[in-house]
């Protein structure tokens, strides 16, 4: 009879004993959520970063520039990491800008996946908000991993105004537009200005409303160039009778790259093809 207490006793506790050292074992690999909003280090405050970067290397004056940008990478990793050397191959740039849409569904894991690939990417990188990031909990990832969704930086003498502007995904009717006036209205002169957001205004998202009030902001505060995601399509031209230019720039999966060219005469674009 004691024996059979006691042997018992001794696999009632080997039990535990095992089952503890399976569940510390494996407490680095076990997922609980896909949808969990806590951030790892060192995928913290990237943007934050990106921005001392940028700003340590401006000039008080206008001097030519470079800067790439590409967007709407979504879940095409391959496609993405070849942009990311492809990028690195170009000694020239001072920046890169992504344009948003760096997940499919807005999860945890995608967001690990997106900063692990562009860990590798040489330049400083600034990373807008897209509407799949909107999904989930992606907000509140995106806020930890990067920071701010609205922001501004000054470089070369050029304004740099980055704004978020998704309607269905937060569920509200208009970007916050007076935000976007007042970075514009307040921010003295300079050689050029640029505003980068994710939808542009055409898109089915924003109400005609929506659609002339932007385009009016930016050709009333002398904007010269219009940067966005979204419609995974390129595009480039001035959509409107007046107002400033508009660069769309297409998806990973169309294996592209473009750059922007600041000189002293203006603006150039190069739009370069992937093998």
């Amino acid at each position: 009879m004691i024996d059979t207490v006691v042997k018992k006793a001794c696999i009632r506790s080997f039990v535990q004993l095992v089952f503890v050292c399976l569940f510390c074992s494996c407490e680095n690999m076990i997922e609980y959520s896909p949808y969990k909003a806590g951030v790892k280090l060192p995928y913290k405050d990237l943007n934050i970063k990106a921005l001392e970067q940028i700003q340590a290397r401006s000039s008080q004056s206008f001097e030519p520039f470079v800067i790439g940008v590409f967007g709407d990478t979504h879940t095409y990793y391959d496609d993405f990491v070849d942009q990311v050397k492809h990028f690195n191959s170009i000694d020239t740039l001072d920046f890169v800008v992504h344009m948003g849409d760096i997940t499919l569904s807005g999860i945890y894991r995608e967001f690990l996946w997106y900063s692990e690939i562009v860990s590798d990417l040489k330049h400083p990188l600034i990373t807008l908000i897209g509407n799949h990031d909107f999904l989930s909990n992606g907000e509140y990832m995106y806020r930890e991993m990067f920071g701010p969704f609205n922001f501004t930086i000054v470089y070369n003498d050029c304004l740099f105004i980055f704004f978020e502007d998704i309607i269905w995904e937060k569920d509200v009717k208009d970007p916050d537009f007076d935000w976007l006036e007042e970075q514009l209205k307040n921010s003295g002169d300079f050689r050029y200005r640029f505003v980068f957001s994710h939808i542009p205004p055409w898109s089915g998202e924003f109400s005609k409303g929506n659609e002339f009030y932007f385009n009016m902001l930016l050709d009333k505060y002398d904007v010269d160039l219009s940067v966005h995601g979204h419609m995974h399509s390129y595009y480039l031209g001035k959509r409107y009778s007046s107002g400033p230019l508009y660069l769309t720039t297409s998806e990973s999966k169309a294996r592209e790259t473009f750059v922007i060219c600041v000189g002293e005469g203006g603006l150039e674009l190069v739009r370069d093809e992937l093998k």
